[in-house]
């Protein structure tokens, strides 16, 4: 008979080997989860690669794919911390010159909607008449370049696409920055960010980082239904706002009323006046040549001065580098002679000059843009895409970017240049683009 204290060990061992147990299998599903994810992310890697590089790759899970017509897969690219990069759809189109489908991977920029790539997909039946050089042709043509797009350049639409598009006077080529220095009342700092090439700024970043880093950016936030505002998801109201200050380069242009609202965007219910503000901030340290890496410099150098201490080992820089600090508790800090509310640009150099009223006779105001995209060389009187109203069931106004196409085969080019639209047209109405 075995005694009380042989039970209990017994027992103890019993209990150990059950928990051991149940710890190996759960760690053996995890490794192999582990490995099945990096499996599926190598595959991704080795085909959306060539359209869109990114460090992972996650399918979109819509019911919008469902029944779109063309649009059979869908995928978002991110970079290593999980921001968005752009996105590969796959489109399957007909070849019109042997009723065959012909499947391809589109990749487009998610800031700048410019295409990325464009490649026949790994799983196109390959009956198609139309050749990876056919592809390639068109791809030469449009890549880099805003989508949708349409073939062929008339004499008429090569005189009347030059125009000249005003811009700021003074503007300083690079990447520029400013964040709000209060929290608004959900703990989010504002950011904006904006890239300046020619004189003419080509991408905006509208976003917002949280004192709470458990808390994601407030765009996350809005995809994933936690942050909530009337109308379009935030995510998508910034998106289209960012574009139509990227349209008309000037943030007065943005007709914000009194009560920091606008009529003018479509799909812009939110509130402007922080966005309108920062974009504001960007330009003026632009002209005075205060980019993103000064403004950083200069915002760490504040807070190791009011602490006294290293800006990293207060803890108040996020996973994705940004400073994240509200001086609300510490309103001297921005405060110069006679009470003037500074920026981190005036308080960091100490610069009082009003770079709002920039001397135009310093900069040229206009610059000559074509929107034939490259192709001004080329002038063809038929073979056009745009003799009528509409390509693809777009409309010929929202049209960015006119090729030449493919010389003497102009049944090759629209099959190929629809599925580029197609993904326009997919894009434009899942992340609710403005026309």
């Amino acid at each position: 008979m075995l005694s009380r204290d042989n039970v209990i060990r017994f027992t103890v061992e019993a209990v150990l080997l059950a928990i051991g147990s149940f710890l190996l299998i759960v760690l053996g599903i995890i490794g192999t989860n582990g490995l099945e994810r990096a499996r599926v992310q190598e595959g991704y890697r080795r085909e959306f690669t060539a359209v869109l590089a990114a460090d992972m790759y996650q399918p979109v899970q819509s019911d919008l794919i469902e029944g779109y017509s063309g649009v059979t897969e869908v995928y978002e690219g991110l970079d290593s911390i999980g921001n968005p990069l752009g996105f590969v759809v796959k489109v399957q189109v007909t070849d019109h010159s042997t009723g065959n489908p012909i499947r391809l991977l589109v990749g487009v920029d998610y800031n700048t909607a410019q295409l990325t790539g464009l490649v026949r997909a790994s799983d196109d039946p390959r009956t198609s008449a139309i050749s990876d050089e056919q592809v390639a042709t068109i791809l030469e043509q449009t890549i880099g370049q805003q989508i949708p797009v349409a073939y062929g350049v008339t004499d008429e639409n090569t005189a009347s696409d030059d125009v000249t598009t005003g811009r700021l006077p003074g503007l300083n080529d690079g990447i520029y920055y400013a964040q709000t220095l209060s929290a608004d009342r959900s703990g989010y700092i504002d950011y904006v960010e904006m890239s300046i090439e020619n004189g003419v700024i080509t991408t905006v970043q509208w976003d917002a980082f949280n004192t709470d880093m458990n808390i994601k950016n407030r765009r996350e936030s809005s995809l994933d239904g936690v942050y909530e505002v009337q109308g379009l998801n935030w995510a998508s109201q910034s998106y289209i706002l960012c574009h139509a200050l990227m349209d008309v380069q000037n943030p007065d242009l943005l007709a914000m009323k009194s009560d920091g609202t606008t009529d003018i965007i479509d799909g812009v219910t939110v509130n402007i006046r922080t966005f309108v503000n920062l974009c504001i901030e960007c330009i003026e340290n632009s002209r005075a040549g205060f980019d993103k890496d000064m403004y950083n410099a200069g915002l760490q150098e504040i807070i190791d001065e009011l602490f006294e201490a290293d800006y990293e080992s207060l803890g108040v820089v996020n996973d994705d580098g940004n400073i994240v600090f509200s001086f609300e508790g510490y309103p001297g800090v921005f405060l110069g002679p006679e009470g003037v509310r500074l920026n981190v640009r005036q308080k960091i150099t100490g610069d009082m000059t009003d770079y709002s009223d920039f001397d135009s006779s310093e900069a040229e105001l206009s610059v000559e843009v074509s929107g034939n995209s490259g192709n001004e060389d080329g002038v063809r009187v038929s073979d056009t895409s745009f003799e009528q109203d509409s390509i693809d069931g777009i409309p010929m106004t929202e049209i960015n970017t006119y090729i030449e196409g493919i010389e003497g085969q102009l049944r090759q080019t629209s099959d190929i240049v629809t599925a580029v639209n197609t993904a326009y047209r997919f894009l434009k109405d899942y992340l609710h683009w403005m026309a």
